[in-house]
């Protein structure tokens, strides 16, 4: 796991947080059923495990145990007739210009549910605890995957400038699928789909969605062009990403009408069991 993606990931957990301390005050239901999207401590708590799961295992397996890294052997010839049709028309040597501008559309790309702020303050809990879970376990799938299936990138096949950082981590060789573009792609899914449940009678929701999938596209367009991937690992990338940006956020649409709140009401924490219309309550 890159710097980058570290940094992301701690600031969305601090993000997280916060909000939790802000929206947790007397009156506030902390947990339970939005207007379009559901909270539910089983299904939440099993997305959230998933995702620290995934991504807290690539952690030891690539930061602790350092495995599967690839060392770089300068004497090695890789021969670019080796590579397939499809990807060959598409490799390029590395540039670190274009690589540095795909690090800043992704950033743009993972701040696309930003718009949600359109919603209503009950729902940015909703909508933050949603995104975590989104890019924990998106972030988790990509990096296992790179760690079981070793691939050079295509700067390797060039005699020029590569990056020194990757050679020496190993990261060269983890080429499959792109890392950046399953997580533009997990923010772009995300951000068009709950924009649209939110606010379906909206002509802004086509916005959306042409805004945050050309950031995506753009991502992966650079991700090629700075020599980095290849189009399959851009495809891959962008299919993980869009599948998992879709699933998290469509299943919490279901448990509308059977949920648990969790709320506070100054003097100590409330359950609320809702089966359909009826109400049952016990307090703590």
């Amino acid at each position: 796991m890159t710097s980058f993606f570290k940094k992301t990931l701690s600031g969305l957990f601090a993000l997280t947080v916060l909000s939790l301390s802000v929206f947790a005050e007397p009156g506030f239901d902390v947990w339970g059923s939005g207007k379009v999207f559901t909270l539910d401590p089983l299904t939440d708590g099993i997305l959230l495990g998933t995702g620290v799961l995934l991504s807290g295992g690539d952690l030891i397996l690539d930061n602790v145990m350092e495995l599967n890294r690839g060392k770089y052997d300068p004497a090695e010839i890789y021969n670019k007739d080796n590579i397939n049709g499809f990807d060959r028309p598409f490799m390029k040597s590395y540039n670190k210009k274009l690589d540095n501008c795909a690090d800043l559309t992704l950033a743009l790309s993972m701040a696309a549910p930003c718009v949600l702020a359109a919603t209503d303050k009950e729902e940015w809990l909703t909508v933050g605890v949603m995104y975590a879970e989104t890019l924990l376990i998106a972030n988790g799938a990509k990096e296992l995957s790179k760690l079981a299936i070793n691939r050079a990138r295509p700067y390797v096949y060039f005699d020029s400038e590569k990056p020194e950082k990757d050679l020496k981590d190993g990261d060269w060789n983890n080429s499959f699928p792109s890392g950046h573009s399953t997580m533009a792609f997990a923010g772009a899914a995300f951000s068009t789909y709950t924009f649209a449940k939110y606010f379906p009678e909206s002509n802004w929701k086509y916005a959306v969605a042409a805004g945050s999938f050309s950031l995506a596209v753009t991502t992966a367009g650079l991700r090629m062009a700075s020599g980095n991937h290849f189009a399959t690992d851009v495809c891959a990338g962008a299919v993980l990403g869009t599948g998992i940006g879709l699933l998290v956020p469509w299943i919490h649409t279901f448990n509308q009408n059977n949920d648990l709140k969790i709320a506070t009401d100054g003097t100590g924490v409330s359950f609320i069991y809702r089966p359909g219309s009826a109400v049952k309550k016990t307090g703590l």
